[in-house]
């Protein structure tokens, strides 16, 4: 009786694995086929010698493949990141592959304010320009935590953050005129429903929530980079993306059957390398068609459609007015 048992629950749990990978499967087909017929790829030639580029997040990923991308340009790029050794093997692949020996590592915590300070102070000090600032870094599926600066963790390392950084480099950017500010958001922030007044607060310790955790904060991306459009000097080009689906390690704190379903699905579906995956933010950095286009957001290096709530005037002011108090 008991092994019946055992056996009739192995099935079962079987049966809802399978349709697990089915169901998310067809929606990911659905995707590739709705959102990704194509893979873009940046068509500029554009050159950036003498001028100084900045990427969080650049020792992996999408951030180590646009910082590479950058140094093949001319640009001077610094690294913005935790962890020196391994920033000190991407700077070295870079350089390898470059030949632009003009490539830097600074510490960069996004998850602690005090962190961010410094760095922008140590910045300031240290470099007369920026002419490009790449808001890449970014987390998703760890478990949720408060920071020490009590804000939740995801949406302080994919919002407040980089709401923080670019706020205390403005005035860089601004002597810099023209210059560019990218932020990389996601197609998730469809699926994004903010609460102002909560949102720096953990939202659910579910699978669920850190989902919709995770799509929270890209929304606010959306909506930050509406706010800097209309806030910023016109010759400040700031524009959000999605990058596509890519292969990266941004949710290897996902629970480890889930994570194992996503990279099966991954293989299955020929998703995006990194360097492909860079190739809508190299766009945004480089292309002279876009100097002058400010507030929109880009896919597969084209402007594609987003939440229409982004277009919600009353909304990016309140996300704005909200951001400046957590940050303060």
């Amino acid at each position: 009786m008991i092994l019946a048992a055992i056996y009739y629950l192995l099935l079962i749990v079987l049966y809802l694995y399978t349709a697990l990978c089915l169901l998310t499967l067809l929606g990911l087909l659905c995707y590739k086929i709705g959102f990704e017929p194509v893979k873009g790829v940046c068509k500029s030639n554009a050159r950036l010698d003498g001028k100084i580029a900045l990427v969080t997040g650049g020792n992996q990923g999408i951030g180590l493949e646009t910082a590479r991308e950058l140094a093949a340009r001319g640009a001077t790029v610094i690294i913005a990141c935790r962890g020196a050794e391994k920033a000190a093997e991407a700077i070295q692949d870079i350089v390898a592959t470059t030949g632009n020996k003009q490539v830097e590592y600074m510490p960069l915590d996004l998850s602690r304010f005090s962190s961010i300070r410094q760095f922008a102070a140590d910045f300031n000090n240290t470099y007369d320009r920026l002419d490009i600032l790449v808001n890449n870094a970014g987390c998703g599926g760890v478990t949720p935590k408060y920071t020490e600066d009590e804000i939740d963790f995801v949406m302080q390392v994919n919002y407040f953050g980089p709401f923080l950084l670019t706020k205390l480099l403005t005035e860089k950017l601004i002597a810099s005129k023209p210059s560019r500010i990218v932020i990389v958001s996601s197609i998730l922030h469809f699926f994004g429903n903010i609460n102002v007044d909560t949102l720096d607060k953990i939202v659910g310790h579910s699978i669920k929530s850190k989902f919709y955790n995770y799509s929270n904060s890209k929304l606010c991306d959306m909506l930050w980079a509406k706010a800097l459009a209309k806030k910023l000097p016109e010759d400040i080009s700031v524009n959000s993306l999605h990058p596509g689906l890519v292969r990266t390690n941004i949710f290897n704190k996902l629970p480890s059957f889930f994570l194992k379903v996503f990279m099966f699905l991954c293989d299955v579906l020929n998703f995006k390398t990194p360097k492909e995956g860079a190739q809508t933010v190299v766009h945004l950095c480089v292309a002279d068609e876009v100097q002058n286009v400010r507030g929109k957001y880009f896919s597969e290096c084209c402007e594609a459609k987003y939440k229409q709530v982004v277009d919600d005037e009353d909304l990016v002011e309140r996300v704005w007015n909200k951001s400046v108090e957590v940050t303060s």
